[in-house]
């Protein structure tokens, strides 16, 4: 079956809506991270998304940060099992692209791979793999760029268990690497999954423990 990752594209006129909430910890800093994210498949081919997420400190609120983005993607259907993706689109806020990303209005480009599939012989393992890479050039001449990758196997009936990593590197700010691991359950129509987050900026570490639930209509 498809997953639900970047490189694939959503069914005609199919809409899928995630709500994430995180406790972040930020150099001693505790706070709250709200993440929505949805995607609509105007056509078998073509995905528009839409993303906002803020991140709100207990106290010190002018650490508070929040972004969004709008993109439209093109999927392609490269064999069984295997697609890939070109994506375009709009962001702002230093919140979209971590806890040391660029803050001002831009533009981002990505291009991604996947495969969902069935390994092993009697015994069938039913995992995904998706990788993605990312430039993003803002108006205040701050650029940066984007490595993700991702990993699903199915270890029970309906759940699923999701490694992902992501590598930043900027010119004006610090490169961070950052690392997901997450268990979901896949119910008919919606996802609920619990997971962690690590990332090292250099400069600073966060983590964070997160929940999220999501629907296909």
């Amino acid at each position: 079956m498809p997953a639900s990752a970047s490189p694939w594209a959503r069914g005609d006129s199919e809409l899928y809506s995630r709500l994430a909430l995180s406790r972040h910890n930020v150099e001693g800093l505790n706070g709250t991270r709200i993440d929505a994210y949805s995607e609509y498949g105007l056509t078998e081919d073509w995905t528009v998304t839409g993303k906002y997420e803020g991140l709100y400190f207990d106290r010190f609120g002018e650490f508070n940060r929040d972004g969004w983005r709008v993109t439209a993607r093109r999927g392609f259907h490269i064999a069984e099992g295997v697609v890939a993706s070109l994506e375009g689109g709009m962001l702002q806020g230093e919140a979209i692209g971590g806890a040391a990303g660029c803050d001002a209005f831009g533009a981002e480009a990505r291009i991604g791979v996947g495969q969902s599939s069935q390994l092993g012989g009697k015994t069938k393992m039913d995992i995904f793999w998706f990788a993605e890479g990312a430039l993003r050039a803002h108006d205040d001449g701050c650029m940066r760029e984007r490595l993700e990758i991702g990993f699903g196997q199915r270890v029970y009936q309906d759940v699923w268990l999701v490694s992902q990593a992501w590598f930043d590197q900027g010119d004006q700010n610090a490169a961070s690497s950052k690392y997901q691991l997450e268990y979901l359950w896949k119910a008919q129509g919606f996802d609920v999954s619990a997971g962690t987050m690590l990332e090292f900026g250099g400069e600073f570490d966060e983590s964070a423990f997160f929940i999220s639930f999501a629907k296909t209509f």
